[in-house]
């Protein structure tokens, strides 16, 4: 599949340069074909029969098997969520903390891992160690700032692939690896990289790593999964049970990770998941990541030379990414971005920490796009903003 026939599936492409996947990617009409049939057959023979009940088991288990195969882990090892957020929040809320134990996140993440970090500061006596990390670091400027911070009282490490205010990745490999000499484990965020770049889980060594389908997969909203290496599969408890109580129970036709999940999967959602995730692999994420990256390194070129615009984002190849984050002189960012989609049919969205508008090239984008959001800013920069 390529760029052309990818747009045709994508009604939105139509009315609007669409540049906020890193919040949320358009649906393709397949996904919601797949959605709706799955839904329909469920209604017909009842969700609770045994075919519907069928229907349901059968969807997330193709769900499960295609998000493993995309991470390179075993089926076994890959629970369903609900989001990125659910699976974040299972590990850290699952884990024994003790007053004074600390919890290493930086100060560019997300609130699905400052959110529940802070609530365990306040219920639990967790110190949040905080790293500050410029936007523009290097690797191996983070990889020093990540180990002057660890220390033995470091119950786990908490980050994201990629930093969502700025499109900056992280040394996940290396870090995994710097704090199992330490014997601590590391939760990824995978919000910003699974269906962007290539993951492999048993390559970046962590531990557990969170992700959503609803982003750069194009997937439906309210879905996502976990991954739980199997030798920290004991070390979380289950949010709604126990370890012991599961170990109790028959588990012959049960999977291990069953015990982490908190409510009902739809099965038209998941099987919305498992359609986004075969488009995914038709294209290939090498060509994914591959157009993302052209189109994002276009557009930082474009605005490097472009009057009163700033590039917030990293520029080297081995940080940088498809979101793209950007200033314009004497714009908020807030009134920019309403001015781009109001005015000019532009989706970005703004982020805070480093402060502007930020643009995700996807696979469905194009030259031209980049082009005219490029000519819209110069055109902003050259108006000046004028307030109400």
């Amino acid at each position: 599949m390529n760029t052309d026939q990818l747009r045709e599936l994508l009604p939105v492409t139509r009315d609007l340069i669409y540049m906020n996947t890193g919040w949320a990617g358009p649906t393709t009409t397949q996904v919601l074909r797949r959605i709706a049939e799955t839904l329909e057959q469920e209604s017909a023979v009842g969700p609770a029969s045994a075919k519907g009940v069928a229907i349901g088991r059968e969807a997330n288990n193709e769900a499960r098997v295609a998000v493993a195969s995309m991470l390179n882990a075993a089926e076994v090892d890959v629970t369903l969520t609900h989001s990125t957020r659910e699976g974040v929040n299972v590990v850290l809320y699952g884990m024994d903390w003790k007053p004074g134990d600390e919890l290493l996140i930086c100060d560019l993440e997300h609130p699905a891992l400052t959110s529940p970090a802070n609530v365990l500061a306040q219920r639990m006596g967790v110190k949040v160690n905080s790293v500050a990390i410029p936007a523009l670091s290097q690797q191996s400027e983070i990889l020093n700032l990540v180990k002057s911070a660890l220390n033995k009282r470091t119950k786990i490490v908490a980050l994201s692939h990629i930093q969502y205010t700025c499109g900056l990745r992280m040394p996940i490999k290396e870090i995994s690896s710097m704090a199992h000499e330490m014997g601590i484990p590391v939760l990824v965020d995978g919000a910003q990289s699974f269906g962007q770049i290539d993951v492999n889980v048993d390559d970046l060594g962590c531990d557990f790593y969170a992700l959503s389908g609803q982003k750069w997969l194009m997937g439906p909203v309210g879905t996502g999964a976990l991954y739980v290496h199997p030798e920290r599969r004991n070390m979380i408890e289950p949010l709604f049970s126990t370890n012991a109580l599961e170990a109790s129970h028959d588990t012959t036709e049960r999977r291990p990770l069953a015990r982490f999940g908190l409510v009902s999967q739809s099965p038209g959602l998941a099987a919305g998941f498992s359609e986004s995730i075969r488009i995914a692999s038709e294209i290939g994420i090498g060509n994914i990541e591959q157009h993302a990256m052209s189109l994002a390194d276009l557009l930082r070129e474009r605005i490097a030379a472009t009057v009163g615009c700033n590039i917030l984002s990293p520029t080297l190849p081995e940080s940088a990414c498809g979101l793209v984050t950007v200033g314009l002189d004497g714009w908020p960012p807030e009134e920019l971005v309403t001015t781009l989609q109001e005015r000019f049919g532009i989706v970005g969205r703004t982020v805070q920490g480093p402060d502007g508008i930020r643009f995700s090239t996807h696979f469905f984008n194009t030259p031209s796009e980049v082009e005219k959001v490029r000519d819209t800013l110069e055109q902003l920069a050259i108006e000046k903003y004028k307030p109400a």
